[in-house]
């Protein structure tokens, strides 16, 4: 088949590289929308002042100490097992993509740079490096956790252990092949 015959193939790329560049944004706008779904359900039913101090108590009580949500608590249920998997898959596409986007634009600044003379490229490329290490190393934290069944602080979960213990080299490995996997 010749490229003619084929329709809309630039369409489909366009429209599935804009699905994974937006997914980070549908997220927190369908949060925001479920946040404000909530606050309206609650103001309706007239109990908005009982709401506010329940998140007042709810605040206070997750910095006290034994206070934090521990692995088994979460992932203990008959449906833990498919939770535990299904946020792994989670947090490890969103590192893949993390890393796949900030390869995509350090390419993109050595192509301007070398071939087109163009040095802003640099900034691209810094920038691009920049912002796929911090989305890659969020989620590699999260994966961490996931794998080490542990995610507070009593059960040594915190984001300093995550440095002491975890090799910075893992943030930046894609895990395409298998990889490590949860547990060892």
């Amino acid at each position: 088949m010749s490229q003619e015959q084929q329709p809309g193939v630039g369409k489909k790329i366009v429209k599935g590289t804009g699905k994974v560049v937006l997914a980070p944004f549908r997220a927190v706008a369908q949060s925001g929308k479920l946040t404000k779904d909530q606050f309206v359900k609650s103001l309706k039913a007239g109990n908005l002042g009982e709401a506010s101090s329940q998140i007042g108590e709810n605040w206070k009580k997750a910095h006290t100490k034994g206070r934090n949500d521990q692995f088994f608590d979460i992932f203990g249920g008959a449906d833990g097992a498919e939770l535990l998997e299904m946020n792994l898959r989670r947090f490890l596409l969103k590192k893949r993509t993390a890393l796949a986007c900030m390869s995509a634009f350090v390419i993109y600044g050595v192509v301007c740079v070398v071939v087109f003379k163009a040095f802003f490229g640099l900034l691209g490329m810094v920038g691009a490096i920049i912002l796929g290490t911090a989305l890659a190393t969020d989620a590699q934290f999260r994966l961490w956790q996931l794998r080490n069944h542990r995610l507070s602080r009593e059960e040594r979960g915190s984001f300093p252990d995550f440095w002491r213990e975890e090799a910075i080299g893992r943030i930046f490995d894609p895990e395409l092949f298998g990889g490590r996997r949860h547990g060892s």
